[in-house]
């Protein structure tokens, strides 16, 4: 057994059937869809009442043919398979000769024109139903196309991006180290803390940009692993913070909560990436000296969060463009290099996988609002 596993043929070989045994499991359960089949005898149900509706009114077989035909064309388009309006045919003529041809109510018919008229009901029928069918897998194909040409359109606005934006903070790591090995004997202590700050500050926003780019791609594949547990939201916050860059002691932030306790069912590792983020960019977007303000309270099974900031704002035709991939609002930055512009995009994903909400508000006089929500998790005490 160990050798097998050793040899890449026999992993293979295993591999393949186990993909084969999946692939047939997976057939056998496409075909045999339970609300498939109630679609396709609530079909043949609806249409055998108006059906009988249409005798009633005296109305020709013909017309309640037509009824039994869209009826196996709804069928096509509403079920998964082929296989579905195929017997939706096949069972339409055998109704449709019990109910409504003489002798009524058995499956016999004196009528000679009878056959022809059952076989051409059939052929309409089937010919139609196949026809919806294949309207409906082109319909598919194209909306495949769609979602291939979005995922290249994506990946090459990605690479784009970053080929540009991380050219600038490598240039700048690069060039002030290479002035440290040079000259680093000449230069004064003021200096060369100075250059060791630009080096930090830099390193620290690739760190940051690595990781939103590696969540970013998770999420776009539906790779993202979230690991919902109970955690404090205070600690969540306080621990983000920490971890905030360095850009801070040029901002004022304040941590106020208007409760002893709140719990929330959430991943800590990436809410906190949510909090570095939104603070993050609300240092881009303000002045030194700014005041950002984290605040926390319940709202019936919510825990909310409000990022605040007195900065300039964020004008209103902006608004509904900040939450999107790659809008980084750049030139409205001094720093425009720091502008990749996947931190929001990533923040909303991740609040909204979560079951929570991202918005975006005014703060009154001025400045800018990050609210998001949170599920609590609640407490059960065993005395």
């Amino acid at each position: 057994m160990e050798e097998n596993c050793r040899n890449p043929e026999h992993l293979l070989s295993a591999v393949n059937q186990e993909g084969c045994r999946k692939g047939e499991e997976e057939k056998t359960e496409h075909l045999l869809n339970t609300a498939d089949i109630i679609k396709s005898v609530g079909m043949i149900i609806l249409a055998s009442v108006i059906g009988f509706g249409f005798w009633k009114l005296g109305m020709s077989e013909s017309n309640i043919i037509m009824v039994y035909i869209l009826c196996v064309q709804i069928t096509s388009v509403i079920t998964t398979h082929q296989v579905y309006s195929l017997i939706a045919s096949v069972v339409s003529v055998f109704v449709f000769n019990f109910l409504f041809t003489e002798p009524r109510y058995t499956l016999l018919a004196y009528d000679k024109d009878y056959p022809v008229t059952f076989i051409t009901m059939f052929v309409a029928a089937f010919l139609t139903g196949s026809l919806s069918i294949r309207v409906k897998k082109q319909a598919k194909q194209v909306a495949d196309a769609a979602l291939v040409a979005q995922k290249e359109q994506l990946r090459s606005n990605l690479l784009r991006s970053i080929s540009h934006d991380l050219r600038t903070p490598l240039t700048s790591i690069s060039g002030n180290a290479s002035n440290l090995l040079s000259n680093g004997e000449k230069f004064d202590v003021e200096t060369k803390k100075q250059l060791y700050s630009d080096i930090y500050d830099d390193s620290m926003w690739l760190i940051t940009l690595v990781e939103n780019l590696l969540s970013i791609t998770k999420i776009e594949e539906g790779r993202l692993n979230i690991r919902l547990q109970a955690e404090m939201l205070d600690e969540i916050i306080t621990e983000a913070l920490q971890h905030i860059s360095r850009k801070k002691e040029e901002h004022k932030i304040s941590f106020q909560t208007s409760e002893d306790f709140i719990l929330v069912k959430a991943d800590a590792r990436l809410i906190m990436q949510v909090i570095i983020n939104i603070v993050d960019n609300a240092f881009k977007y303000t002045q030194k000296g700014s005041e950002i303000t984290i605040t926390t309270q319940k709202m019936k099974d919510k825990a909310v969060v409000r990022i605040a900031d007195n900065g300039p704002g964020i004008p209103d035709d902006i608004k509904p463009l900040v939450f999107d991939m790659f809008y980084s609002g750049a030139k409205n930055m001094a720093d425009s290099r720091r502008s990749l512009g996947l931190g929001l995009a990533l923040c909303k994903s991740i609040i909204t996988a979560h079951g929570g909400e991202l918005e975006l508000s005014d703060n009154m006089p001025h400045g800018a609002v990050f609210t998001f929500s949170l599920p609590i998790e609640e407490v059960n005490l065993h005395e």
